[in-house]
């Protein structure tokens, strides 16, 4: 969009006219709020659509072969609901929950069959409940049936809307937050709830996105372009910081969550996580000697002679996770490879096409 065409939109209509134009610092601050508002939707959508990307790889690797005391209980509870696929929920369907919901989508191998909206106005939502998106207003049904909710609704609402499913909220559902300038310990009680994934983004003025940026290109679009998935990756070196790498530990800790819940030993939980991480697989090639997570990359000392081999990782407050340092913290830092492999993980998952087959032999894919 050209500079000062956002100012058309007043045109004719005088009451909303400005006295006197604008000057040019207002408007490249005009522009500058503008890009940024879409840069982080572009990034929210990435980041959403690589969380559930993991999570179903997580369940198809259970499905898949991996055998342990009970496993054939894990399996059907897995299989119990839509042949195994995440089951996503959408609290909220504004501006941004809809571009969300399109993301998710376009970018992972959920069918339409596998996403839930509860909003105030289900029937502005036409387009989406023709796709096959169920579409209706019930907080509480939507927060007790999902295994993801990403909670859309504006901060003004968060109070009201968290009444409403306070205590509703299924045990192994993660609510993932995109509310702005609340913190995950605040929805923690908000919510009587822990397993929260909430993604802190910065925004730096002098940063690569006004370039990437083009007029109503959308975020389903703009992540088919290699430049825009590089500038979101986690870990990025750039002059760009989108988003709080702490963002990627609770992530890591709430896969876990998932594994302890179907009662997976620690040590195959970490099998899982060491496979889809560095296993060569669709392309994405291993890096050279990896340093492969261990019990000490997620738990202290004492915790570690408190397993025994058949054990389960303890369950963790992702709350607690994002607001402290983490043995997964320190070895972040300690495995600086480590860092730019995940990124680049993240980065193959986002390329990689989205499979067009409706009949499908993992995760209802």
């Amino acid at each position: 969009m050209a500079r000062g065409q956002d100012l058309k939109l007043t045109q004719g209509l005088p009451s909303l006219a400005f006295e006197v134009p604008l000057t040019e610092e207002e408007i490249d601050l005009s522009e500058y709020l503008r890009i940024r508002t879409w840069s982080l939707t572009v990034c929210a959508c990435a980041h959403a659509a690589f969380y559930c990307r993991l999570l179903t790889a997580v369940r198809c690797k259970i499905l898949n072969g991996i055998h342990f005391t009970n496993s054939w209980m894990a399996k059907y509870q897995i299989l119990q609901f839509n042949r195994g696929a995440l089951r996503i929920g959408v609290l909220g369907c504004g501006r941004f929950g809809k571009q969300l919901v399109l993301s998710l989508l376009h970018l992972t191998d959920l069918t339409a069959t596998c996403i839930t909206v509860s909003t105030r106005r289900p029937e502005k939502l036409s387009d989406l409940s023709e796709m096959g998106i169920k579409c209706f207003y019930d907080n509480k049904r939507l927060a007790a049936s999902v295994d993801v909710m990403f909670l859309c609704c504006l901060p003004s609402q968060l109070l009201a809307v968290s009444s409403q499913i306070h205590g509703c909220i299924a045990e192994s559902c993660v609510v993932y937050s995109v509310v702005t300038a609340v913190p995950a310990a605040r929805l923690k009680n908000l919510l009587a709830h822990s397993s929260i994934v909430r993604p802190h983004y910065f925004f730096h003025r002098k940063s690569s996105w006004p370039k990437l940026w083009q007029s109503g290109i959308t975020p389903v679009e703009a992540l088919k372009i290699q430049e825009v998935i590089e500038a979101t990756s986690p870990f990025k070196k750039a002059s760009i910081l989108c988003l709080d790498p702490k963002w990627i530990e609770v992530v890591m800790y709430s896969v876990l969550n998932a594994l302890h819940l179907l009662k997976v030993p620690h040590h195959l939980s970490l099998d899982v996580l060491n496979d889809l991480m560095f296993n060569p697989s669709q392309d994405v090639e291993a890096i050279d000697n990896p340093t492969l997570l261990t019990r000490e990359s997620f738990v202290n000392a004492s915790c570690i002679q408190s397993l025994s081999f058949n054990s389960l990782f303890p369950w963790f407050d992702l709350a607690s996770v994002s607001m402290r340092n983490t043995p997964l913290t320190k070895f972040f830092l300690t495995h600086p490879r480590l860092q730019v492999h995940l990124s680049f993980i993240y980065r193959m998952s986002l390329l990689r096409k989205k499979q067009l087959s409706e009949d499908s032999d993992c995760c209802g894919r």
